[in-house]
This record gives C-alpha cells, structure tokens and sequence, in this order.
C-alpha cells in the first residue's frame, strides 16, 4: 500500500473515533448507552477468538513460537519495570506528602 492510503485510512478511522466521542457526550443521558458495555464485550471477545484462530492457522508462527515466547516475557517484563518506576516517581514527586515533624 502506497502511503496516502495509509493516511487515507488513518484519517478514516481517526474521524469515526472522534464521531463516536462526540455522539457519546450527546448521548451520555440515554439509558442504551449503558447496555452498550455488554455489546462492545462480545465484540471484544469475537476479536479475540478471530485473532487466536490467525495465530493457530499461521505456520511460520507455530514453528517459532518458543522463540516469541521469550521474546514477549522479556519486552512484558520491561515494560511492566518501566511502568512501576514512572509510576513510583511521580508518586514520590507530585503525591507524598511530608510530615511537619521531619523537618
């Protein structure tokens, strides 16, 4: 695909979000909008299972996957070290608060 397609359909998908943003603050009052959860669940799990059945289906995968696999934990793990420090220093910097005593 040639690179304006690809913009093309970013700017395509892009729009629909924020259509939907924009609907959904009209529409925040409507009590449809709560039984919505239970819809975008299905769709979530219908995603999954076609996503599992790609994975199962694809050979060069399969023969491989022991090497993904130690691929995945170690960018997971990263990741997941990552996130426990940003999230320790900006607890440490804009939430401790100091006791009056210490100082």
């Amino acid at each position: 695909m040639s690179p304006g397609i690809l913009l093309y359909i970013m700017f395509i998908f892009i729009s629909i979000m924020i259509l939907g943003a924009v609907l959904g603050y009209f529409m925040r009052d409507n009590r449809s909008i709560d039984k919505l959860g239970n819809v975008i669940f299905a769709i979530v799990c219908m995603l999954l299972y076609t996503l599992g059945l790609s994975i199962g289906s694809n050979k060069l995968l399969l023969d491989n996957l022991s090497t993904f696999c130690w691929q995945a934990a170690f960018i997971a793990l990263m990741s997941l070290m990552g996130s426990l420090l940003a999230s320790w220093f900006v607890f440490n910097k804009f939430f401790k608060v100091e006791d009056k005593d210490e100082r």
